[in-house]
């Protein structure tokens, strides 16, 4: 059954929080983690500080190989970071267990905060362990699985944002062809900027889909 577990670490205590953000004002959003090969390959949003002296700090780092800037909108720019993790390093417990991270968000020394959607009981185990053999202390927050039932479903897909931003997106014609009405003027209705709008609205439908998806896979019989 597949279930999301909130968790949150240091980051000081790993060494990607070390590398990104410790003792800066530098905040961090995660898109994803791309596995390749046995190393596990983040892209993810910085913004909060001078991303130019975050890009040479990072890249003078010595178990940074590359450091790619992939897009830039208002104040943040996405990354793709390229690096040597040390073995049993942290995210290689999500790449282990074959987890999808829901969320991931890192600030200054303040603790990360992740939501991590993990297939089955199984993958939930094996990251358990791999943090467990490489002595990784997290603390872990709520767990729920995607089959709850009732009115604590959409609270427990959707974050109050994304709820309300899809569907203002919804009545306001967004999702029609033709389209009614441009993201621009949703977020100007919303007060937040177009890139944290479509954020939540992507974000919003992935949830959505996560949980449509993965419910029906374990609820339908194979024909």
């Amino acid at each position: 059954m597949a279930t999301i577990v909130e968790l949150s670490l240091q980051a000081t205590e790993f060494p990607l929080g070390r590398l990104l953000t410790a003792g800066t004002e530098t905040q961090i959003e995660f898109e994803r983690i791309v596995p390749v090969g046995t190393n596990a390959i983040p892209l993810f949003w910085a913004w909060n500080t001078d991303l130019d002296d975050f890009e040479r700090r990072v890249r003078t780092h010595e178990q940074v190989k590359e450091l790619v800037e992939v897009e830039e909108i208002d104040d943040r720019r996405l990354y793709l970071l390229n690096w040597d993790a040390p073995e049993g390093e942290f995210f290689e417990g999500f790449t282990a267990a074959e987890t999808i991270i829901r969320s991931a968000y890192g600030y200054n020394s303040q603790a990360w905060e992740f939501e991590i959607l993990f297939p089955n009981q199984d993958e939930l185990t094996t990251f358990h362990n791999h943090c467990r053999e490489n002595d990784i202390q997290y603390t872990l927050g709520q767990m729920r699985t995607l089959t709850e039932a009732g009115d604590y479903l959409l609270d427990s897909v959707l974050t109050e944002k994304q709820r309300d931003a899809l569907l203002l997106a919804l009545q306001r014609g967004y999702f029609q062809t033709p389209r009614q009405v441009t993201l621009s003027e949703v977020a100007a209705e919303f007060d937040i900027s177009q890139q944290s709008l479509s954020d939540l609205i992507r974000r919003g439908n992935e949830a959505l889909l996560e949980h449509t998806l993965l419910n029906a896979s374990e609820t339908t019989p194979p024909e």
